[in-house]
C-alpha cells in the first residue's frame, strides 16, 4: 500500500501514524511546505500566551 499525506501539522501526523500501525510495510509520503512538522499541540497555549 502506497499513501501520500499532504500537510504534517497534526491531523496528518496522526494519519501517517494510524497507518503505520494498521501496516508496518506500507509506504507513507508526507508533504509539508514548512522545514518542520508538527507532532504535538501542546505547543499551543505557548504560542499564544507569546511566550
Amino acid at each position: 500500500m502506497k499513501l501520500v499525506i499532504i500537510g504534517a501539522v497534526a491531523a496528518g501526523t496522526s494519519a501517517a501514524a494510524k497507518a503505520r500501525r494498521n501496516s508496518e510495510t506500507a509506504e507513507i509520503i508526507i508533504y509539508e511546505k514548512d522545514p518542520d512538522i508538527s507532532f504535538s499541540v501542546c505547543g499551543m497555549p505557548y504560542y499564544l500566551g507569546e511566550q
